[in-house]
């Protein structure tokens, strides 16, 4: 018989770390948004310091989205068995590979309920890198397309070789939508955690305030 205990899977400093990166994704957003389409300044009204103020957030906010994006990887070497990195390539080991398995079964029909987990599921956690992989592009590129306004600061030094690969033109394009990913994701990750809890009733909408999910503490994922 299985045994079902409520269990701490999502350590205090993951949840930050992730509510962190949420107000950092939308506040980035946002700004970005307004920087791309300045829809609030106006002739009639050239003292307002709208554009300074966005940028300047945004600025903030993208040290923020950095700061999490570090916060996660060392976390991801430090944490518990839940945060470890190696669960972000599901691929790269047995209990991966199998719950990788289960899960498309589960997501193409050929299979009416997934083998419950405490941490992420493998194709969840597969879609976790991505948008992972995506935060350290909009922080690079982020930073090397403000490195531009002194090319012999600090910043340019540190980013500067993305213009290397790619042109201001082409990077800030890039860099402007990736944000529709970030939205993309959003959506799709409220359903999937909505429907993960529904289907494996372990938990999963709540455990990213409270960090306890529901289920065998002996489950190896």
């Amino acid at each position: 018989m299985q045994k079902i205990k409520a269990i701490k899977v999502w350590e205090f400093p993951i949840r930050v770390i992730h509510w962190t990166n949420f107000v950092s994704v939308v506040g980035l957003s946002i700004t970005g948004a307004y920087i791309h389409f300045p829809f609030l300044s106006t002739a009639n009204n050239p003292d307002a310091f709208v554009m300074g103020y966005a940028r300047a957030i945004h600025l903030s906010l993208g040290w923020l989205l950095m700061l999490g994006v570090i916060g996660r990887v060392l976390w991801g070497v430090i944490g518990n068995r839940f945060a470890r990195l190696r669960n972000f390539l599901p691929f790269t080991y047995p209990e991966g590979r199998e719950n990788l398995v289960d899960v498309v079964k589960y997501y193409t029909f050929a299979s009416p309920r997934p083998k419950a987990t405490l941490g992420h599921n493998a194709m969840a956690s597969l879609a976790y890198l991505s948008i992972g992989l995506i935060m350290v592009f909009q922080v690079v590129s982020g930073f090397a397309l403000y490195s531009q306004a002194d090319p012999a600061g600090t910043a340019y030094s540190l980013f500067g070789w993305v213009f290397g690969f790619m042109n201001n033109g082409y990077l800030r394009l890039a860099h402007y939508f990736s944000m529709f990913i970030f939205a993309s994701f959003f959506i799709t990750h409220i359903y999937a955690m909505w429907m993960s809890d529904v289907a494996e009733r372990n938990g999963s909408g709540g455990s990213m305030f409270n960090g306890y999910k529901y289920g065998d503490p002996d489950s190896k994922i």
